[in-house]
């Protein structure tokens, strides 16, 4: 009996540098006095929020990068003659001026390349739309 309790006894005591002794203040695991240790799953928490919300911005960037031409080619051929039509028409009469918005008539080409009802001088119009505003920057 005498020798467990020294043994306890000498396990809260610590030998300092310089001779001094001190009784130790817990351990690596010890949260210390008055408070509890903090669950593993609670500590991990911030970290399982941060990849999930990391997912779900890389899988919401996935969708919709991917989803420009081939929204497109989803919708009826009669949608996406009209489309296309309208565009060509923005293309003529708005960026055929000296004072034309430059990113909407790119923007304006742009989309006619990847209408499939985009063929022969609608798409030499886009073409040269966007030649032209190349040679301007």
């Amino acid at each position: 009996m005498k020798h467990g309790t020294s043994r306890a006894l000498r396990s809260q005591f610590a030998v300092f540098p310089g001779g001094g002794r001190g009784i130790l203040q817990g351990g690596p695991g010890d949260p210390g006095p008055g408070r509890e240790k903090t669950p593993v799953w609670r500590s991990r928490l911030p970290l399982a929020i941060s990849l999930g919300a990391a997912l779900l911005a890389a899988a919401f960037w996935f969708l919709t990068t991917q989803s420009g031409p081939t929204a497109l080619r989803h919708l009826p051929p009669e949608e996406r003659a009209a489309l296309a039509q309208r565009t060509l028409s923005n293309l003529r009469e708005i960026c055929q001026r000296a004072e034309r918005p430059r990113e909407f008539c790119r923007e304006q080409a742009t989309l006619l390349l990847d209408l499939p009802e985009c063929v022969g001088a609608c798409r030499t119009a886009a073409r040269d739309e966007l030649m032209v505003d190349s040679a301007v920057k």
